[in-house]
């Protein structure tokens, strides 16, 4: 028995479900741009330290990229909107965030120089480490790579609950040794000793990303996707600018002892550092590069409009602290060694901190690392080097320092108001040679 109307009703079903089968959001699709939804490129970008992302919209038509180092440029559709505060337009990847198949072409000159395969890949890097220790892996090494964090995680995870269990332990231990040692029925040599602490786990990774690799010389190109049915992603055609560091130098963030976590900047050979005398100053060096800032700023985000194509960026990209530190007054120079600090939090309500010595023994971890200077040399002008492992000077590490003599401030404003004494006596002179001729007149 056939019910009147259901073949039809059976048949709106199926294509109902077929249409909502193409309209959902999905890990990964080979089929032009759905409805409502735009293509656009998502960069995992090494950005001359470490890794970046952004988002490059359709209204946008050149990337950039750091030259001779792996980047990731991802293919994805999702729903892009314009938000007004920062006149930028934005992905909402909560909507979709759709994985695009295909093959990467980069061409040159109109010529296709390299055709890239879409791969799996893992940025993973220590926490008390980041910069030396960041890499990306990618194809079968970033399977690996992330199945073993995992394995450490896990790992981690069984270990700390044995250390709770076995803190638990303790403490019930502990309070059972007390009562005893009340009693006079044990010595406190005797006592449970507790558990030692667990080391965190300072590794971190992403998850396993799907991307095409990009690692170019420098120079213009052109980047589009190729889709598996041979015909061209539209809106996938950008053109990439790669470019490399202009030069690379020894930066300083330079903190008063009072002011520690408010360091200022010296990024240039020719800046001259001041300070008052007699104050203790943190000097940390750092390796940096130099690039161009608008293809900088734009690289780490495309939308940037303030950068300009003249002017240029220093990036800090590690630490330098295989360096000493050579500070010449005068006839007087010395040589200052890096050593790790440890700032501790002063007791009570009172605020305030100290600044001690790292002792490895009872602290965890030191706070920063830096050059200790104490400007007491009566030079007015002083300038500081860093000094590699052989003694020579480090290209491009040398600072100008000025003390200022704050008590030489009387004289300063006696200066400052000769003028005004001369025009005040001129004036004078002035008004009283005037009265005097009228007073001729007069006669």
């Amino acid at each position: 028995m056939t019910i009147p109307g259901f073949n039809k009703i059976k048949t709106n079903v199926i294509l109902a479900l077929v249409i909502l089968m193409f309209t959902l959001p999905s890990g990964t699709t080979n089929a032009q741009t759905p409805d409502n939804l735009e293509f656009v490129y998502g960069t995992n970008h090494f950005n001359g330290a470490t890794y970046s992302s952004t988002m490059v919209p359709p209204s946008i038509d050149t990337m950039y990229l750091i030259a001779n180092e792996t980047s990731m440029v991802a293919a994805r559709f999702t729903e892009v909107y314009y938000w007004q505060i920062t006149n930028e337009y934005k992905a909402n990847w909560d909507k979709a965030n759709i994985n695009v198949d295909g093959t990467l072409e980069i061409l040159r000159n109109k010529s296709v120089i390299q055709n890239v395969s879409r791969s799996e890949y893992v940025i993973q890097y220590d926490y008390f480490d980041k910069f030396g220790t960041i890499k990306l892996s990618l194809g079968a090494e970033a399977i690996a790579a992330r199945k073993d964090f995992e394995s450490k995680q896990a790992q981690y995870r069984d270990d700390l609950h044995n250390y709770y269990q076995k803190l638990n332990a303790y403490q019930e231990e502990f309070q059972a040794a007390l009562a005893k040692l009340q009693h006079g029925e044990i010595t406190e040599d005797q006592m449970p000793q507790p558990p030692i602490p667990l080391k965190d786990l300072s590794i971190f990774s992403t998850d396993l990303l799907w991307g095409y690799p990009i690692n170019l010389p420098p120079g213009e190109y052109t980047i589009r996707l190729r889709l598996p049915d041979g015909t061209i992603q539209p809106d996938s055609e950008k053109h990439l600018i790669v470019f490399e560091n202009l030069q690379e130098g020894i930066g300083y963030n330079i903190s008063a002892e009072e002011r520690w976590n408010k360091p200022i900047q010296s990024d240039e050979e020719s800046e001259v550092v001041y300070s008052l005398k007699s104050k203790t100053l943190y000097i940390q060096p750092v390796h940096q590069k130099q690039y161009n800032q608008l293809f900088y700023s734009r690289m780490n985000n495309s939308q940037n409009t303030t950068a300009s194509r003249d002017q240029k960026i220093w990036v800090p990209f590690k630490e330098a602290k295989e360096y000493t530190l050579k500070v010449s007054c005068k006839n007087q120079t010395t040589q200052i060694q890096m050593q790790d600090y440890f700032v501790k939090q002063q007791a009570g309500s009172k605020l305030g901190y100290d600044i001690i010595p790292f002792d490895p023994g009872n602290m965890d971890k030191a706070t920063f690392t830096a050059f200790k200077y104490s400007n007491t040399e009566d030079a007015d002008v002083c300038c500081w080097v860093c000094l590699d492992s052989h003694g020579n000077e480090v290209p491009k590490s040398q600072r100008e320092f000025r003390i200022l003599r704050t008590e030489r401030n009387q004289s300063i404003y006696l200066i400052s108001a000769f003028p005004i004494i001369i025009g005040l006596g001129a004036a004078f002179l002035r008004k009283r040679q005037v009265r005097k001729i009228k007073v001729s007149d007069g006669g």
